[in-house]
């Protein structure tokens, strides 16, 4: 620890009225090292009775040039105390004052808070004295203001303070055991100012002529015929009461009486009562009992008093809080016990001091060098925060993090990432990072395309595609939420989204999700995405016209690409056209076989099944030069190669195998399959049919299950017993073709703060996977078969007698998932089908499964759905002959329940033709209505199937049947895009104008999605084109089109008729949508046709302040070279200059200025542009308005002034700036009183 600078002393403190007889004579001048008690008051009457207890005052003591505290100097029962009164209240002024007072005594080991606070009524009485002590969760003080307001207005409090001293504590228990045996001396202590200091009473040593308000017993004294009267009454009740009902009814009120009679009568005796408990600190006066109930209520009812200053010293100076109470902090305050307050709680600090031996407090650190050593700590923690906050913003923590990833459930790029990351082999892929190509693209020149399965890049944007990620749309997902994660600026669109889709109720269109992630990348200063592995996507081509897309936009050009692929055809077509032959780099043979040489020795010396058998130099380097130089680039082939080199038993196997290594990967496999030994070939068989149809890896824990559940013998049964005792030992049965990869959590999860890590057993490699394929056994019908049998098996044999059974039965949840899509696939098996039914129609395996498979049941969106039928889900999973058979059993066509309703709109939804009409040839409504689509006309219109809306209308279907999410057939048409579907709906009689669902109309559903042709299609049949959406986010079709930037169709709409000043409930008008959106053309296109440019509505209150809160430049200039107004007020922000300055956008803050904005215009939450940028610590912002002469006092606001606003949010620099251009330090304003 770094020395104590010498103080640089200049003035005495003299004692305040030095001359009056109340002064002690000075008779000691101590050095300041000899002062070891610190005694803070908040008041100039706490610091008279303070001084009053002291035995002797001392001479003063000079101080340094930055401390500007006056203290009294004396000694209390032995200690050394300085004195010290704050210039004003509040918790800030506090611990200027406890920190300029340890850094000049810097032998003060703690301290005492002493003066009067409001007290809890019913808990302690005016003239109490209240001690700060530990209780419950808290440390003797809280500061009840300290915390965060949460979404809908919930404040939560937030951090702890330290609590008081220990030697503190235990002198305090002490003096409550002399209070037990001997009484209190505080009596003794007044009488003694009396004496010492008659000038001080009464007010200070008196309470003969002070009066309780609460305590009832005084009203006895008074005389009034009204008091006589009404005593009287009372009396005459309360006889009534007892007459009736018996004493026992009245008992609360007699004890009641009995307490408040105590009470006076030990007030009357003069005994002061004292309590120990908890205080409330903060920066405001409470005015009110309701403010004053809900802070208690906050802390559990555990609070006595409330004052404003002990919060500002309690982490700073290690001190004890001691208060009198003289009010009960209501709106009518008592000031005339405040003198009375002040001295019973100093006469109880001396009492307290009394109890404390000098010895005790020599033992005790100073608070100089504790404040030293927390300051260390606390710089240690605001450094790590600083630099966490660079790289990981707050949102990660926020639930909606959370919420965002369930309803977006993306794929986890991180597993393969890591798993990779702890395979590699240093030093291996240093040849593709000195490419000159790669180091290009490092630099942002260029994207590369890499001719190889590599997956030794890595970029903090990234999706491997394997399983789940291997299409288009889960890779957007994936990107989009790890954008979210790391991208501040672009998580405001994703939540927009969110937000969108009613709080993630609803999934998001795949269009939808693309716009809002183009949006995402375009506010970030750099991106980088590597897609490894494209030659694996089953959706390439919609990855390769992303691709293209992203490469096209001007707006993107700051995002990098990285792809991987082996070099097949499509890709060595296209990819070259997109980036050119620069960013094409192919695989370097000769430097991969050089590390895979490399990793070949390092293997051989740090595998122990290769070290402990202690191989001869001669066989090791055979080893290397067989398989390092034999891999032909494959790492693959050679990590295959080593691991059955591995198993051999000696060193004659090792040469045999040497001899006859594969000449391939599809050799290799072929011979790891036939080595499976023969007792545990079905198991390894059927476990890897479960890999490589399965739509996610399976855990470990489901890998036993599957290999405990029989299925090649007559008698099909799980077995517990037949569970593996090691993890480990599943690698046994499929050697070198799975392996096990450590997750930390699934995505669609919250962070595992609690739970184990969780491992995943995939595949080794995803030729693995290509060469089963080409296996009988492998392909989709045989293993179809074997993976039903054994979901039917497991599901049978369970028990669900446990409440735990999900964690009993790791993989019951797994296999009640995806049983029907392998029966559907298997179905042509009769023993399936049979199996089926037989599993459906049992009633407890049919209970069990549909309690597991949740997809179906409970709330989804605003629906509440109760269980299907067996029909129903044999229906909606595409089980036809199940069905069929079902039919046949006399299953209710017709029974209610699903997620679809019932079976017809099950199929419907599907698209599986056959299915429906077997059903309506059995005798199926065709307008049933109910579930999620309301009927089965409207969910086929909603999915495409155009072929099943003509059988339906064929059939007679009401093609204006209402119901369901979206009122109507033609709305789900439209809304999706289907042309031929709205053209065949409009051909039989489809009602162009039908409202129904959130969305109000087909035109508007169409023009929110931009589906032109189909706008076209419904106006030419009459679509009225200024129809009132009545439950939309929009109230008409051009504000919908105008919002999501259709400008096409905006075009179209106003070309016939639309009213371009339309008014919308939340959204102002069309112009204001499109101005918030950034969709510049369609400004100007609807400023063209008349929009009224200063039109005022909605948040933002007019376009101008819309596009200036979001930041749109280029549209606010737009609006100003138009003659918008630059002043014009309304919305929550009050004007554009203010919402500019809240946001930080600093350009179109100049730009507004520029054009005659009012730099001190009032109104909106924060009162002014100053006062806003402060409030959210925007530095450059302020400097800009103060530059252009912002009043820096400006009053009014959520926060009274911008110095408010910037101290109670903590930003340092901003406060220091409006201070040197000078802020008024103590103006009043609002809710916060000053600054300080």
């Amino acid at each position: 620890m770094a020395e104590n600078p010498p103080l640089q002393l200049e003035r005495p403190v003299t004692p305040q009225n030095n001359t009056t007889p109340e002064t002690l004579p000075c008779r000691k001048r101590l050095r300041h090292d000899a002062y070891t008690i610190g005694w803070v008051c908040a008041l100039p009457k706490e610091q008279t009775a303070a001084r009053a207890m002291l035995d002797e005052e001392h001479e003063p003591l000079p101080t340094p040039r930055n401390d500007h505290n006056a203290y009294t100097l004396g000694s209390i029962c032995g200690h050394n105390v300085v004195i010290a009164c704050l210039p004003n209240i509040g918790t800030n002024p506090a611990a200027t004052v406890a920190t300029s007072m340890i850094n000049t005594f810097q032998s003060i080991r703690f301290g005492l808070m002493v003066g009067i606070g409001g007290g809890i009524p019913s808990k302690v009485n005016l003239g109490d004295v209240v001690v700060s002590q530990p209780v419950a969760d808290y440390h003797g003080v809280v500061q009840w203001d300290m915390g965060k307001l949460e979404r809908g207005g919930q404040f939560i409090h937030t951090g702890s303070l330290n609590r008081p001293p220990n030697a503190l504590l235990n002198a305090s228990n002490q003096l409550k055991s002399n209070y037990a045996m001997y009484g209190s001396k505080i009596n003794e202590y007044l009488d003694n100012v009396e004496r010492r200091f008659p000038r001080l009473a009464p007010q200070y040593t008196r309470r003969e002529c002070l009066e309780d308000p609460l305590l009832v017993s005084k009203r006895g004294c008074r005389t009034s015929t009204e008091d006589y009267i009404l005593s009287s009454l009372w009396q005459a009740v309360i006889t009534m009461i007892v007459y009736l009902l018996g004493l026992w009814a009245i008992s609360p009120v007699i004890e009641e009486n009995k307490r408040l009679s105590e009470k006076a009568e030990a007030r009357t005796q003069g005994e002061v009562r004292i309590h120990h408990g908890l205080i409330a600190s903060g920066n405001k006066v409470i005015k009110d009992t309701q403010s004053r109930d809900s802070i208690d209520k906050a802390f559990g009812g555990h609070l006595l008093c409330v004052e404003m200053e002990a919060a500002g010293l309690m982490n700073d100076f290690p001190c004890i809080v001691i208060r009198g109470i003289c009010d009960y902090a209501g709106s009518e305050k008592e000031k005339t016990w405040q003198e009375y307050a002040a001295a019973v709680a100093a006469a109880h600090a001396k009492e307290l001091l009394g109890c404390v031996y000098p010895s005790i407090v020599d033992a005790e650190d100073s608070a100089k060098a504790m404040m030293e050593k927390v300051n260390k700590q606390i710089d240690n923690v605001q450094r790590a925060t600083v630099a966490m906050k660079a790289t990981t913003d707050s949102i990660k923590s926020d639930l909606r993090t959370h919420e965002i990833k369930g309803w977006l459930d993306p794929p986890d790029p991180s597993t393969n990432a890591n798993h990779a990351r702890a395979l590699h082999h240093k030093g291996t892929g240093a040849w593709l990072l000195e490419h000159p190509v790669f180091r290009s693209w490092c630099s942002g020149r260029v994207d590369i395309y890499g001719c190889t399965g590599s997956r030794d890049v890595e970029r903090p944007f990234s999706a491997q595609l394997d399983t789940k990620k291997q299409t288009y749309k889960n890779m957007l997902r994936s990107l989009a939420f790890q954008l979210y994660q790391y991208g501040v600026d672009s998580a405001v669109h994703l939540d927009a989204l969110y937000q969108g889709h009613q709080n993630g109720k609803d999934q998001p269109k795949l269009e939808a999700l693309l716009v809002i992630f183009n949006k995402m990348l375009k506010v970030q200063k750099r991106v980088s995405i590597v897609l490894d592995a494209l030659d694996e996507s089953t959706s390439r081509d919609d990855i390769l016209k992303w691709i293209e897309d992203i490469i096209s936009r001007p707006e993107l050009a700051h995002v990098q690409l990285f792809y991987t692929s082996r070099p097949e055809s499509e890709f060595l077509r296209r990819i070259p056209i997109l980036i050119g032959e620069e960013g094409c780099l192919p695989l370097n043979e000769q430097a991969v076989n050089s590390d895979i040489c490399s990793w070949v020795s390092a293997q051989l010396l740090q595998r122990r099944d290769f070290t402990e058998k202690a191989l001869s130099p001669d066989l090791l380097e055979a080893i290397r030069k067989k398989v390092g130089a034999g891999a032909d680039g494959m790492f693959r082939w050679a990590s295959c190669q080593l691991d059955s080199l591995a198993r051999c038993r000696h060193e004659a196997a090792i040469e045999e195998a040497l001899a006859s290594l594969p000449p391939n990967l599809n050799e290799t496999y072929r011979r790891m399959i036939e080595s499976i030994p023969m007792e545990v070939k079905n198991d390894a068989i059927r476990l890897l049919q479960f890999l490589v149809h399965s739509h996610r890896p399976l855990t470990v824990a489901e890998a036993k299950e599957v290999i405990a559940t029989q299925i090649e013998n007559e008698y099909r049964r799980f077995d517990t017993r037949r569970r593996l005792f090691c993890e480990t030992d599943v690698l046994y049965y499929c050697p070198s073709l799975v392996t096990i990869v450590p997750v930390d959590y699934v995505m669609n999860k919250p962070p595992p703060i609690c739970s184990s890590r969780k491992k995943e057993l995939h595949l080794a490699h995803f030729s693995v996977k290509e060469y089963l394929l080409g296996d009988n056994n492998f392909r989709i019908p045989t293993a179809s078969v074997s993976i039903t049998k054994t979901c039917f098996t497991y599901l049978n044999d369970i028990s669900d007698s446990s409440r735990h059974i999900n964690r009993d039965f790791p993989m019951a949840k797994y296999v009640a998932g995806i049983w029907t899509k392998h029966a559907a696939l298997a179905q042509d098996n009769e023993d399936i089908v049979r199996v089926t039914v037989r599993f459906l129609e049992n009633e407890v395996t049919f209970q069990r499964w549909t309690r597991l498979y949740d997809e179906d049941v409970g709330t989804v969106g605003k629906y509440n759905y109760m269980r299907g039928s067996r029909l129903y889900y044999a229906c909606f999973h595409g089980l036809m002959a199940a069905a069929r058979d079902l039919i046949g059993r006399g299953a209710e066509i017709n029974a209610q329940g699903g997620k679809y309703g019932n079976a017809l709109q099950g199929a419907s939804f599907n698209g599986d033709q056959e299915i429906v009409k077997l059903l309506l040839d059995n005798g199926a409504e065709i307008n049933a209505q109910g579930g999620k689509y309301g009927n089965a006309l409207q969910a086929a219109s909603s999915k495409g199937h155009q072929e099943i809306v003509k059988l339906f209308l064929d059939n007679g279907a009401d093609v204006n049947a209402k119901g369901g999410e979206y009122g109507n057939a033609l709305q789900a048409a439209s809304l999706e895009g289907y042309h031929e579907i709205v053209k065949l709906l409009l051909d039989n009689g489809a009602d162009v104008n039908a409202q129904g669902s959130e969305y109000g109309n087909a035109l508007y559903f169409a023009s929110l999605e931009g589906h032109r042709e189909i706008i076209k299609l419904l106006l030419d049949n009459g679509a009225d084109v200024d129809t009132a959406v009545h439950r939309g986010e929009y109230d008409n079709a051009l504000q919908a089109a105008s919002s999501h930037g259709h400008q096409e169709i905006v075009k179209i709409l106003l070309e016939k008729g639309a009213d371009v000043n339309a008014k919308c409930r939340e959204y102002g008008d069309a112009l204001y949508v499109t101005s918030r959106e950034g969709h510049r053309e369609i400004v100007k296109l609807l400023l063209d046709n008349g929009a009224d440019i200063n039109a005022q509505g909605s948040i933002y209150g007019n376009a101008l302040q819309a596009a200036s809160s979001e930041g749109h430049r280029e549209i606010v200039k737009l609006l100003l070279d138009n003659g918008v107004d630059v002043n014009a007020q309304g919305g929550e922000y009050g004007n554009a200059l203010q919402a500019a300055s809240l946001y930080g956008h600093r350009e179109i803050l100049k730009l507004l200025l520029d054009n005659g904005a009012d730099i001190n215009a009032q109104g909106g939450i924060y009162g002014n542009a100053l006062q806003a940028a402060s409030s959210e610590g925007r530095q450059d912002i302020v400097k800009l308005l103060l530059d252009n002469g912002a009043d820096v006092n400006a009053q009014g606001g959520e926060y009274g002034n911008a110095l408010q606003a910037a101290s109670l949010e903590g930003y340092h620099e901003i406060v220091k700036l409006l201070l040197d251009s000078g802020a008024d330090i103590n103006a009043q304003g609002d809710d916060y009183d000053n600054a300080s």
